[in-house]
């Protein structure tokens, strides 16, 4: 699929010359006229609005204009953000694989769902199912308009606002104010080490699992969210979901850097979250160890540390790399230094070279940096 849109990319000059209409991205759109009547009016209206902003998000993406298709949402939602799509938050590569609709059902106060369903198949024909999802949509001002599933959920949910933090969680889920405290606190101590007092609300919503949690935003099911536990931060609009507890420190460390930096490496923002804030439930310490005992199996495989696969569900080596990067920056030169690995582009920068300027690592020899630093933080730690 992403070759297909590459080539797309190529003629977008000569589409842009004889269509107005991007009628080439229809088959990006599918409709399920099974269960979907088109002969109603309304329902006609519905899918157009939807399918012509699914095809609008394409050809924003070959114009290189991530806004194209807001005025397909709703004015309240536009006012929070520039881009209030949610689901393009989760899945930020979602729509570039065909969308079926699948159905279209009322769901009160006006409000009408639509249940989608996207794939990609291979050259075999077998179908990969990235999501299942709603999206919202309602009749304002004689005119339909979007919403995202977590406009209308979130009146559903207990909400309680501690320090620069707005909890949103399920009537049922147990909130815990001991570990909001903590992370109101690892909050404040971030804004000192960054430099950047805090002015903005944060919303967080938090579940007990990641199939719960994305159920808040209309997803049935999403390939990308596959472990039990798992965050993300949205900087578009300040929010943060977690399905560990009220202090997921990892996200809240993306908060800052996203803050301060608009353009960075993902390798150095993934590590110092890692480094600062743990991964996946556990601290950098507990990932090195498990790094150390994988690779002194017999026939581990440590040619490319940095690069190397996930390691069951909680360890991913690019991580753990980074977070030993920005660890041993902190320790032998400061935290400025750290800083200092994230204000390089990733546009124009490598980890590697970066690496090699800023701490002297040879790219040559910084696979063999990692190896020698897991073995010996294991030796330290016993």
């Amino acid at each position: 699929m992403k070759k297909y849109l590459l080539i797309l990319l190529a003629l977008f000059p000569v589409f842009s010359q004889s269509q107005t209409k991007f009628n080439f991205l229809d088959k990006f759109a599918v409709v399920n006229y099974t269960n979907i009547d088109t002969a109603n009016v309304e329902t006609k209206e519905m899918v157009n609005v939807w399918t012509s902003y699914l095809k609008s998000r394409l050809y924003g993406w070959l114009k290189k204009n991530d806004t194209l298709g807001a005025g397909y949402w709703n004015n309240e939602e536009r006012k929070l953000t520039t881009f209030p799509d949610q689901m393009c938050f989760l899945y930020p590569w979602l729509y570039y694989f065909p969308t079926t609709i699948l159905n279209i059902e009322p769901c009160g106060d006006g409000f009408f769902r639509i249940l989608n369903s996207n794939t990609e198949a291979d050259s075999n024909g077998i179908v990969d199912t990235k999501a299942i999802y709603y999206v919202l949509i309602k009749k304002i001002n004689n005119e339909y308009k979007l919403f995202n599933y977590f406009y209308h959920e979130k009146d559903q949910l207990n909400a309680f606002t501690m320090g620069m933090i707005r909890f949103y969680y399920p009537q049922s889920y147990h909130f815990s104010d001991l570990k909001a405290r903590k992370l109101i606190r690892f909050q404040d101590s971030l804004s000192r080490l960054f430099d950047l007092p805090l002015h903005e609300k944060l919303d967080y919503v938090v579940d007990s699992d990641n199939a719960s949690l994305i159920r808040h935003f209309g997803c049935i099911y999403l390939k990308t969210f596959y472990t039990n536990k798992s965050g993300q931060y949205w900087k578009e609009n300040h929010t943060l979901l977690s399905s560990f507890d009220e202090n997921d420190q990892h996200e809240m460390v993306h908060y800052f850097t996203s803050a301060r930096f608009t353009d960075y490496i993902h390798f150095f923002d993934e590590g110092i979250a890692t480094y600062l804030g743990g991964s996946l439930g556990h601290d950098l310490s507990w990932h090195i160890a498990k790094l150390n005992n994988y690779f002194n199996r017999a026939g581990a495989d440590t040619a490319n540390i940095m690069n190397h696969p996930r390691i069951g569900r909680e360890t991913q080596p690019f991580y753990v790399t980074g977070g030993i990067i920005m660890k041993y920056a902190v320790d032998n030169y400061g935290f400025q230094k750290a800083l200092k690995l994230l204000s390089y582009s990733e546009e124009h920068h490598t980890p590697e070279e970066v690496i090699e300027k800023e701490l002297g690592i040879p790219k040559a020899e910084l696979n063999a940096f990692f190896l020698k630093y897991i073995t010996k933080h294991k030796l330290d730690k016993n």
